[in-house]
């Protein structure tokens, strides 16, 4: 089922698509008014624009690997991929913890945003260690180790939640900024890059599908929580 064939790569597109309108949506319509709202609009301002430099010095300089399809070209280093996603897991983790930091419904709107966009993400590492001649049960293992990193993130900033009390805020400021920065620097240029025969009516369906679900799901869960 997975591999890169027929229509198991139309999925991974349609997953993409939804995955960037969740991303997009999320940031600009909860994390950010929720930032701006609790903290000093400078600073916020500041932790925006450093979680979308951080992310592009990462790949950069190739610490950070983060795909959603096959790669064009020479297939990555297998070591790369599984340090890249590792550290792409704690990052979302960190997001995830401080997002709880702030309330109930931004934690569950942040964990909303790193599922969705993690579903293309793993898909494409299961093909990439595929590839590299790894067994499946290898490659599911590799993938649910590589996993574990977001749960240490999160729970370790919810722990130690008191050693990032008043900064919660700009940590939820920089992942608004990383995840505009996957939105629209990495998943919505891949859409681009993909040659194929079909249209962008599919494309811009489940991309406005992840922008509606997410906003319905803001004021259900904001409800819910008064």
């Amino acid at each position: 089922m997975l591999f890169w064939q027929g229509k198991t790569k139309d999925r991974v597109i349609d997953l993409t698509s939804f995955a960037a309108g969740v991303l997009i949506a999320i940031s600009i319509l909860d994390l950010l008014p929720e930032a701006f709202a609790v903290g000093e609009a400078k600073m916020v301002s500041w932790a925006v624009f450093w979680g979308v430099i951080v992310l592009f010095l990462l790949e950069k300089t190739s610490v950070w690997f983060h795909h959603h399809h096959e790669p064009h070209g020479r297939t990555p280093e297998i070591v790369g991929v599984f340090l890249g996603d590792t550290l792409h897991n704690f990052i979302d983790g960190v997001a995830i913890g401080a997002a709880f930091l702030i309330n109930i419904p931004t934690g569950v709107a942040t964990a909303v945003a790193v599922g969705m966009h993690e579903l293309p993400q793993e898909i494409a590492d299961f093909s990439l260690y595929i590839r590299a001649g790894f067994s499946k049960r290898r490659t599911i293992s590799l993938n649910l180790l590589s996993s574990l990193a977001t749960l240490v993130g999160s729970l370790g900033i919810y722990i130690f939640g008191d050693v990032f009390k008043g900064w919660e805020v700009y940590i939820l400021a920089l992942t608004a900024g990383m995840f505009l920065y996957i939105g629209l620097a990495d998943l919505l240029p891949e859409l681009h890059d993909i040659d194929r025969g079909r249209g962008i009516k599919r494309e811009l369906f489940f991309f406005f599908l992840g922008v509606t679900l997410s906003y319905l799901s803001m004021i259900l869960v904001g409800e819910g929580a008064r």
